[in-house]
């Protein structure tokens, strides 16, 4: 599997800390990368697996081309996901200087979820899920399952992010999000955007909402710097 690595550009501005980024539907694309630019730009050591490699290496879709890219989709599942994320977790602990207590996980759609299921089963610092589909609900032809029961094992603070014009993921479905991990006592925060729908926070894409994209974007840099600390001083 590859691992796309991005070494922060501003040296000392978040020593020993990496953020695994975790890509769409449609790969570790354009897109991902600027993300990926975005969170090295602002000190933070960045790794994103290719999720899709058992379909074939460095695949992308279009954002037009959904019905393409669902037979790699299909391929996944909670178990190849985590086994992923576990390794990519591994190659940004490796990396000099990375604290591996200080890494986070964060992800878009498909990202959203993997973000999420690994800080269930991974020792990660905190999470950003951005409208993470399938969380709370199965969804027909595909092999991932809900992460409801996975949420007796989260073991760090997570943002959820979702936009409440999106039509994938319904408010009922954030209310039943937002019941379980708090019947559970598990630190979280739930931000809903108004007006944003689903992939609002990607310029290429029709849903892109910029008001919601920069509050959001600001609000996960404030969230990283809250959960990521800096090592002590010798």
């Amino acid at each position: 599997m590859e691992v796309h690595l991005f070494e922060p550009a501003r040296s000392g501005r978040h020593p020993g800390q990496g953020v695994l980024l975790f890509q769409e539907a449609f790969g570790v694309n354009g897109h991902i990368r600027r993300v990926a630019g975005r969170l090295a730009e602002a000190g933070y050591t960045v790794a994103a697996p290719e999720l899709f490699h058992r379909s074939g290496a460095g695949l992308e879709f279009g954002y037009g081309e959904f019905e393409r890219a669902r037979p790699a989709m299909a391929q996944l599942t909670n178990a190849r996901v985590l086994m992923d994320a576990r390794a990519g977790y591994e190659a940004l602990a490796a990396q000099p200087g990375i604290d591996p207590r200080q890494i986070a996980t964060l992800g878009f759609c498909l990202g959203g979820f993997a973000a999420a299921l690994a800080a269930c089963h991974l020792r990660v610092a905190t999470a950003v899920s951005f409208y993470g589909g399938g969380i709370a609900r199965a969804r027909a032809g595909f092999g991932l399952a809900p992460l409801l029961e996975d949420f007796g094992s989260l073991a760090c603070p997570t943002l959820f992010i979702f936009g409440d014009q999106d039509h994938g993921i319904p408010a009922a479905d954030i209310e039943v999000i937002r019941s379980r991990v708090s019947a559970l006592g598990k630190p979280h925060e739930i931000a809903v955007y108004p007006g944003a729908g689903h992939g609002f926070f990607c310029d290429e894409r029709p849903a892109y909402h910029a008001p919601s994209a920069d509050q959001a974007w600001t609000k996960t840099l404030h969230w990283l710097e809250s959960f990521l600390t800096p090592p002590l001083a010798p």
